[in-house]
C-alpha cells in the first residue's frame, strides 16, 4: 500500500511539471471591422456568425453590439485597431476573433487573437495634398492622390484656378497626379472621382504663406516681371537698413550712395538675396565686378584691356588727409582693373619718381601696387612737366589700344604749362585731370583734359577722391556689349526645368566664377549664373531685360522662380510631401547647407538626389532644419483605402499572438478557456504524501 502511495505521489508531481490544462467553455469576443472599406463584406457575414458571443464593432471608435446583425455607421471613416483592442481587453475574453480586410497598420495584440479575412469594397478614394509652404506668385502643385485596394475603372474631375481636368483611368493601388497653377490669391481645388462603385470627393484651400519683398534699383523691366509674380516691389531709393528679401541692382556703384557696396556685401553674407542685371548702368558698366569682386558670379569675358598711368601730386600741400585719400583713390583704381589691364603710377613734387611702371593688374601685380602706394609720402614743390613726359614714355609700346593718363594736383603748377599742353595734344593719349580743393590750378587742369581729349573732375574735398578715381577707372577699364540674336542653352537645374528661353537681343560677354553655377549660356558665354556667399544667394544676368525676352510669355515665371530661389537664404525654394509606401516622401528643392528632418526627437539627414534636390522618406510630421531655418512640415499619412495585402497583415497579426488565420467555416466554433490543472495535481500529490506518512506512522505504532 505504501509503495502504491509513493508511486502515486511521483506520478502526480510529474504531471504537475507538465502543466496540463483542461478545456473549459470561455468568453469569446468578435471584433467586427466597420470601417468604410470592410463593413459591406462584414455585413454580408452577419447571418453566419454565432449568437452566443460578444460583439464589438470598430472603425475610428469602438462600441458593443447587441447582435451580429446590428449595424453602426457612426464610428468614423478610418481604422483605429488600438481602440478595438482596448474595448475587447476590458471584457477579459478567453478568445478574440478579428473579422477585417486588414487595410491598417498592424499593432501587437494584448491577447491571443484569431483573424478572419474579408475582401475590401471596390472603391477609389481621392485626397488632395497641398504644398506645405506655398509662396505668393509661385506656380504650385496640388497632389491628387487616388487609392484603390482593388483594380477599378474611374472618372476623375479636378476643378480649380487652372480650369477643369477630366479624364478616365484605371486605378489599382496608388496613383498620383499633380494639378498646377500660379498662386496669386487664396485658391480652392476640388476633386471628384466616380465609378460603378460610387463617388468620392475632396477639396482643399490654399493661402499664400508669404509675399516676397523686392527692392529693385534701376531696372524697371525686372520690376514689372516681379510684380506680375506677386512680389511686393519697391523701386528705390537705396536706404539702410536693407529690409527686403531680395535686392535687384541695375545701377552702377557710383549711382548709389557711398558705402553701398559694403552694405550689399553684408546683406548678402547675412542671408539676403542679390540679383545683378545688365542695364546700361548696371553689372559690368556699373563697376560691380570691381567693387564686389568676390561676390559677383559673372566676370567680363574678352576685354581688350587698357593702360592708365596715374600722375599724382605729392608736394608738401598734399601731406595729411589729402594724401591718405588720394592713396585710397589710387587703390580703387588698382581694384577696378582686370588682369588684362595695365596700371602705373608716377609721383611728382619738386622732381618726379616712378612709383611703379606699367604692369598687368594680375593678382600679384595688384598686391605689389597696393604695397607701394601705401608707402607714399609728401613733401616738396609742384613740378609736373618731367612727370608728365615720363608717363607718356611709359605708355609707349604697351600692347593695348586704349591708353590714358590721369593727372591729380591740389596746387599751382610751377613749371611752364605750354609744353605740357602741347604734349598732351600731340601724344594721341586720353589725358584726364583732377583738381583737388580751391587752391588747385583748375584752369590749367581743365585745359589739359580738353587738349588731351579726356575728362575733368573737380573734387571740392579730399573725401570725394576715392569715388572720382573709381569713376575714371570705370571709364578707362570698361567692357562692351554685343547686339544681335544669341541663342540660349539651359543647363539642368530645378530653376530651368520646363523653360525654353528664346534668343537674346543683347548680352555682355561673361564667364562664370569657379564657385558659381551657370544656368543659361550662349556659345560658351555665361548668361545667368548663381551662387552662395555666406548665408545668402547671389545671381548675375548678363542681358538687358528691357531689350531681351520682351515677347517671351514665360519670362515672368522664370524670373519669379529665380527671385524666390535667391530669397531662399531665408526661405525654402519649394517644399513638397506626398504619400508613398508606408509613409510620406518629402522633397525639398534648393541649395541647402545641411538639411535635417526632425521628427519624434530624432534628426535624419535629407539625401541629395539631384542638383538642388533633397529627399527623405518620413513616417510622421516634423520640422525641416537647415542652418537657422526651421520649417514645420505636416503631411497626410496613408488613409483608409491605402492598398495593402490585408490577408498577409491579418495572418502576421494572428500568428504573432499565438493565434491563427481562420477560414469562414471556422467562424461558429465555440470558444474555450483552458483550466490549469497544476494546482489540483500538486494538492492531490500532497494529500497522498500525507496519507503515506500517516499510514507509515500507524504501522510503526501497531508494532
Amino acid at each position: 500500500m505504501l509503495r502504491l502511495l509513493r508511486v502515486g505521489v511521483l506520478i502526480l508531481l510529474f504531471l504537475a511539471f507538465l502543466d496540463p490544462r483542461w478545456p473549459m467553455p470561455g468568453r469569446v469576443v468578435y471584433l467586427l471591422d466597420f470601417s468604410p472599406s470592410a463593413r459591406e463584406s462584414v455585413f454580408a457575414l452577419a447571418d453566419r456568425l454565432p449568437r452566443d458571443v460578444i460583439y464589438v464593432a470598430f472603425a475610428e471608435r469602438a462600441a458593443r453590439l447587441p447582435s451580429p446583425t446590428a449595424r453602426r455607421l457612426d464610428l468614423g471613416e478610418r481604422t483605429d485597431l488600438k481602440a478595438a483592442f482596448q474595448e475587447a481587453e476590458a471584457l477579459r475574453p478567453s478568445r478574440v476573433v478579428l473579422v477585417s480586410d486588414g487595410l491598417f497598420e498592424p499593432i501587437p495584440a494584448p491577447f491571443p487573437l484569431d483573424a478572419v479575412y474579408v475582401p475590401p469594397k471596390p472603391h477609389v478614394a481621392v485626397e488632395l495634398v497641398p504644398p506645405p509652404y506655398p509662396l505668393y506668385g509661385e506656380t504650385v502643385g496640388v497632389g491628387v492622390v487616388l487609392e484603390a485596394p482593388l483594380s477599378v475603372e474611374t472618372r476623375l474631375r479636378v476643378e480649380g484656378p487652372a480650369g477643369t481636368w477630366e479624364r478616365s483611368l484605371r486605378v489599382e493601388g496608388r496613383k498620383s497626379l499633380v494639378y498646377t497653377f500660379p498662386l496669386t490669391e487664396k485658391a480652392g481645388v476640388r476633386a471628384v472621382v466616380e465609378g460603378s462603385w460610387g463617388r468620392s470627393e475632396a477639396q482643399v484651400s490654399l493661402q499664400p504663406a508669404d509675399r516676397g519683398k523686392a527692392l529693385v534699383l534701376g531696372d524697371p523691366a525686372l520690376a514689372r516681371y516681379l510684380e506680375v509674380q506677386g512680389f511686393q516691389v519697391e523701386e528705390g531709393p537705396f536706404r539702410l537698413p536693407l529690409e527686403a528679401d531680395l535686392v535687384a541692382v541695375g545701377l552702377g556703384v557710383l549711382d548709389l550712395p557711398e558705402g553701398a557696396p559694403e552694405a550689399l556685401r553684408g546683406y548678402l553674407r547675412q542671408g539676403g538675396g542679390l540679383l545683378f542685371t545688365a542695364t546700361p548702368k548696371g553689372l559690368f558698366f556699373g563697376g560691380w565686378d570691381r567693387a564686389l569682386p568676390e561676390d559677383l558670379p559673372l566676370k567680363p569675358l574678352g576685354r581688350k584691356g587698357a593702360a592708365l598711368v596715374l600722375v599724382m601730386d605729392v608736394s608738401g600741400s598734399m601731406e595729411g588727409e589729402k594724401l591718405s585719400l588720394a592713396v585710397a583713390g589710387a587703390l580703387e583704381l588698382v581694384r577696378s582693373a582686370a588682369e588684362e589691364d595695365y596700371l602705373g603710377v608716377v609721383l611728382f613734387s619738386s622732381t618726379h619718381r616712378v612709383l611703379f611702371p606699367l604692369r598687368p593688374m594680375t593678382e600679384q601685380g595688384k598686391k605689389e601696387a597696393e604695397s607701394l602706394l601705401l608707402s607714399v609720402q609728401a613733401g616738396g614743390g609742384t613740378v609736373l612737366g618731367s612727370a608728365f613726359r615720363e608717363a607718356v614714355r611709359l605708355l609707349q609700346g604697351v600692347p593695348v589700344e586704349r591708353k590714358g593718363i590721369l593727372v591729380l594736383s591740389d596746387g599751382l603748377i610751377s613749371d611752364p604749362q605750354d609744353p605740357i599742353l602741347a604734349l598732351a595734344e600731340a601724344s594721341g593719349l586720353e589725358v584726364s585731370a583732377m583738381a583737388l580743393g580751391a587752391d588747385a590750378d583748375r584752369a590749367f587742369l581743365q585745359e589739359l583734359s580738353r587738349r588731351g581729349g579726356g575728362r575733368y573732375y573737380q573734387a571740392g574735398t579730399a573725401q570725394e577722391l576715392p569715388r572720382l578715381f573709381l569713376r575714371e577707372g570705370q571709364e578707362v577699364f570698361q567692357g562692351e556689349s554685343l547686339e544681335g540674336r544669341f541663342p540660349l542653352r539651359t543647363r539642368p537645374h530645378p530653376l530651368t526645368e520646363g523653360f525654353a528661353p528664346p534668343p537674346l537681343a543683347v548680352l555682355l560677354p561673361a564667364r562664370a566664377e569657379p564657385w558659381a553655377e551657370v544656368l543659361l549660356e550662349s556659345e560658351g558665354r555665361a548668361i545667368l549664373a548663381i551662387g552662395e556667399r555666406g548665408e545668402g544667394r547671389v545671381a548675375a544676368l548678363a542681358t538687358d531685360l528691357s531689350r531681351s525676352w520682351r515677347g517671351w510669355k514665360d519670362a515672368a515665371s522664370f524670373l519669379g522662380g529665380l527671385a524666390r530661389y535667391l530669397m531662399g537664404g531665408k526661405k525654402a525654394l519649394a517644399l513638397y510631401a506626398y504619400p508613398e509606401g508606408k509613409g510620406v516622401q518629402v522633397v525639398v528643392l534648393g541649395h541647402l547647407e545641411r538639411p535635417l528632418f526632425l521628427s519624434g526627437g530624432q534628426e535624419m539627414p535629407l539625401v541629395p538626389t539631384g542638383p538642388g534636390r533633397y529627399e527623405i522618406q518620413a513616417q510622421a510630421p516634423g520640422v525641416l532644419l537647415d542652418g537657422p531655418r526651421r520649417l514645420p512640415l505636416a503631411f497626410p499619412l496613408p488613409g483608409e483605402w491605402t492598398p495593402r495585402d490585408g490577408k498577409a497583415v491579418l495572418k502576421t497579426l494572428a500568428e504573432a499572438s499565438h493565434g491563427r488565420l481562420l477560414a469562414l467555416e471556422d467562424l461558429g466554433r465555440p470558444g474555450s478557456s483552458p483550466l490549469p490543472l497544476r494546482p489540483y495535481l500538486l494538492a492531490l500529490a500532497l494529500a497522498l504524501f500525507l496519507l503515506e506518512r500517516f499510514s507509515e506512522a500507524r504501522r510503526g505504532f501497531s508494532r
